[in-house]
């Protein structure tokens, strides 16, 4: 297993202790406050046999996957607090300490896909992903840097246009055809590819991040992956279900998506 604690919310007043648990049969993601250790503040389980997803917040009875509508409801209660709001950082620092990829650890895939989840829920205030965000706020520490010196010239263009400039430009590490970023199959997700550049045009769909800023600390790279790709897909309608709950990414048919 994977322990630690972070200091991220010093703002807050309290620190967060993790802990990160994956075997053959389960994985369990436990996020607590040091000075009150039970209950968790959360405590996510992912049963690898049945594929079922259990969360439980603290004050709330248990829910698992299949009840959507309610696990809609609670989670969106949850971003909004404290804990909620810094889940995006807390995935980076956990990342940061342990350099375990999201992919390569059911525990990890849990806390990284809540930090998306986090990062999406937020974004409605100000800039969401793909065509329906809104245009008011880009995170400039999500803008890449240098890409003219490694990506083909179409793409650079691409990227600075007034599009992409709106959605925190292309990070330096996206996956690009004639870039120096490459893609490696793996053989649970079959095909995944570098971005072509009508690809890029489009807002990068496929890609594990928002637009074509990538968060490579969940699927290990910054390619098109076919669970991110049904995903973006899913928020087009922001409002649907799918969006809300991650469908493609954080659930799918067995459970837990990989990417």
């Amino acid at each position: 297993g994977t322990e630690g604690s972070s200091g991220i919310n010093a703002e807050y007043g309290y620190e967060i202790e993790y802990g990160i648990l994956n075997t053959d049969t389960y994985s369990l993601l436990l996020l607590t406050r040091p000075d009150e250790p039970a209950p968790p503040l959360l405590s996510v389980r992912h049963s690898k046999g049945d594929g079922k997803i259990t969360l439980h917040l603290s004050g709330y009875e248990p829910i698992t996957s299949a009840d959507t509508e309610e696990e809609a409801r609670m989670t969106a209660e949850f971003m909004t607090t404290n804990i909620g709001k810094s889940l995006p950082e807390l995935s980076s620092h956990v990342f940061e300490e342990h350099g375990v990829y999201g992919y390569e650890n059911d525990g990890m895939m849990l806390l990284h896909q809540l930090a998306m989840f986090s990062h999406n829920f937020h974004a409605e205030k100000r800039r969401k992903k793909r065509n329906v965000y809104t245009n008011d706020v880009v995170d400039v520490e999500e803008r890449g840097n240098n890409i003219e010196d490694i990506f083909p010239a179409e793409i650079v263009e691409i990227c600075e246009g007034e599009l992409l400039s709106q959605h925190g430009g292309c990070s330096s590490n996206l996956a690009v055809v004639g870039g120096p970023n490459e893609c490696e199959f793996r053989k649970d997700e079959g095909f995944i590819h570098q971005f072509e550049a009508d690809e890029v045009a489009k807002g990068c769909y496929g890609l594990c991040g928002p637009w074509c800023t990538c968060w490579h600390q969940i699927c290990g790279d910054c390619c098109w992956h076919p669970g991110c790709d049904q995903h973006d897909h899913y928020c087009d309608d922001p409002k649907s279900k799918e969006c809300r709950l991650g469908k493609g990414v954080v659930y799918g048919t067995k459970g837990l998506h990989k990417c």
